[in-house]
C-alpha cells in the first residue's frame, strides 16, 4: 500500500482515525490491499505515520461495515463478498434508493440536475473509451449529487456503504469492464426519471438497475470464489 503519511502533529485522535480511515478505504477499493490479504496494523501505522491506535479504530469502523473482517488470530483481513452478502447489499439498495431517488426528484434544484446530467454523460463517454478509473469518479459524483438532493444524512451513508462493498469488485472486475456501457445507459434512465420528477419510471429503472447488478456480482464472485478459497 502506498500510503501518504498523515503526520499526527496537531491532530486530535479522532482526526487522525477518520484520515486513517479514509486511506485505508482508498487502498481497499482500488485493490492496493488484495482481497484475503492480511493487514498489518503496525505495518500500516508506520505508512500513514501514527501510532497504532487510529489504525485499529479505522479497521473497527470497516469491520462494522464489511470491508474487512478479524480472524480467529485476531488480525484483520480484506473481506471476499459471498452471493448471500451481495443478494443482501442489494436487496437493501432496492429500497433505499428508490426513497433517495425519488426524494431527490423533489428536492433537485437547476444547479444539481446539470450535476447530474453531466456525470451520467461523462460515464457515457468514459465506457466508450473503456477508462473504468473516469467511470468511477463520475459514478461516484453522480450518487454523492443524488444523496445531497434527498437530504437524508443516515440513509445516505447506509447507501454509501453498501455500494461501497460490493462496487471494488464489479468496478475492478472484467464483467464490470465489459458492461460499462450498459451501466451507463442505466445511469442515464435514472437521471431522466429523476429530472422529469416521473416516480413510477424512478422506482422500474432503479429496479432493473440493481437486479442487474446482481446478476454481475453473482457472476463475479462465483468465478473468485475457487481463486480465493472461499
Amino acid at each position: 500500500m502506498r500510503a501518504k503519511n498523515l503526520g499526527s502533529a496537531q491532530k486530535s485522535p479522532e482526526s487522525l482515525g477518520d484520515d486513517a480511515y479514509e486511506s485505508l478505504i482508498a487502498a481497499i477499493t482500488s485493490f492496493q490491499i488484495p482481497t484475503n490479504s492480511i493487514v498489518s496494523e503496525n505495518k500500516l501505522a508506520a505508512e500513514l505515520g501514527v501510532s497504532r491506535t487510529p489504525v485499529r479504530e479505522a479497521l473497527k469502523r470497516l469491520e462494522a461495515e464489511g470491508l474487512v473482517k478479524r480472524g480467529s488470530d485476531g488480525r484483520f483481513f480484506v473481506a471476499m463478498l459471498t452471493n448471500k452478502e451481495v443478494d443482501e447489499a442489494i436487496d437493501l439498495l432496492m429500497m433505499l434508493d428508490v426513497y433517495m431517488f425519488q426524494r431527490a426528484a423533489k428536492n433537485l434544484d437547476d444547479s444539481d440536475a446539470k450535476v447530474l446530467k453531466d456525470s451520467a454523460e461523462a460515464m457515457t463517454k468514459a465506457a466508450a473509451a473503456k477508462d473504468r478509473e473516469s467511470w468511477s469518479l463520475h459514478d461516484k459524483t453522480f450518487h454523492e449529487t443524488i444523496m445531497r438532493a434527498a437530504d437524508n444524512a443516515i440513509i445516505s451513508e447506509v447507501a454509501r456503504i453498501t455500494r461501497q462493498r460490493i462496487q471494488r469488485f464489479w468496478a475492478r472486475s472484467l464483467q464490470g469492464a465489459h458492461d460499462l456501457d450498459t451501466c451507463s445507459q442505466e445511469h442515464s434512465d435514472i437521471c431522466q426519471a429523476i429530472i422529469a420528477q416521473d416516480m413510477r419510471a424512478i422506482k422500474k429503472v432503479s429496479d432493473d438497475h440493481l437486479t442487474h447488478l446482481r446478476s454481475n456480482m453473482h457472476g463475479i464472485v462465483s468465478g473468485m470464489a475457487p481463486f480465493l478459497g472461499t
